[in-house]
């Protein structure tokens, strides 16, 4: 290979790379097979259009090869094998699935909802859960949960506990507190799902009545935990209530 040749050749496959070497680091040619169907090549570079898995164990620059894939198809199915396995190691091992802890993370977060709208601060109820503030705040924005929403308290002409008549309140808690000051009834709730188990999505409606003019009034929400639907549902309440 003339030093024009070898400029175009990429640094990372000069040496050390896919290339096969003999003794005095000349490149020479070598086998590629797809672990899938089995299909085998020869040349010099991983050919055109075949997919290398690589995976880097704790997230370092070390990388360990996982095979060779002569197709997006082939790729595919590596990785359906690859969940497979380890969805079977997991039940050797009596090892938590994936599904198993998708729903610990789905009832972590319902809770943490519960314990803010009763107003524990993100990092009270984390401890309180036995998780990091960090993992549960994002657990909390990936399910579409506002941690501290501004929405105040209509407390009219009194305060409520504690001094703060302009202080800040999840919106279920903010329903809770005007049923407890005589103003709306206890609100009713109902959740329903759709979507694969996987990916549910979640729509919650809550109504309640004004005990003033006995008007009826129901507002929905929906969101991607049960907690963030009931949380967009109180909140389209409030926005139809008129306790002001």
């Amino acid at each position: 290979m003339s030093s024009d040749e070898q400029h175009m050749v990429p640094t990372s496959r000069r040496r050390g790379g896919l290339t096969a070497t003999r003794s005095g680091h000349q490149e020479a040619e070598r086998s590629f097979f797809c672990r899938i169907c089995q299909r085998a090549e020869r040349g010099m570079w991983v050919p055109a259009g075949w997919y290398l898995l690589e995976r880097a164990p704790g997230g370092k620059s070390r990388h360990v090869r996982l095979g060779l894939y002569c197709s997006i198809t082939c790729l595919v199915r590596a990785g359906e094998m690859l969940e497979a396995g380890a969805a079977e190691h997991a039940a050797r091992m009596d090892l938590p699935t994936e599904e198993d802890r998708r729903r610990e993370r789905a009832r972590v977060t319902d809770i943490a909802q519960t314990l803010l709208a009763g107003g524990l601060t993100i990092r009270q109820a984390a401890e309180s859960l036995n998780v990091e503030t960090f993992t549960l705040k994002t657990w909390l924005k990936e399910a579409g949960i506002q941690i501290s929403p501004a929405i105040p308290v209509a407390t009219g002409s009194s305060e409520p506990s504690g001094g703060a008549g302009s202080g800040e309140r999840h919106p279920v808690s903010v329903l809770n507190e005007l049923t407890q000051q005589g103003r709306i009834e206890a609100v009713t709730w109902t959740v329903t799902s759709t979507g694969p188990s996987h990916a549910p999505a979640f729509t919650a409606a809550a109504a309640t009545r004004l005990l003033a003019t006995s008007t009826s009034v129901r507002g929905e929400g929906s969101g991607a935990s049960k907690a963030a639907a009931r949380s967009a549902a109180a909140a389209a309440l409030l926005a139809r209530l008129d306790v002001g």
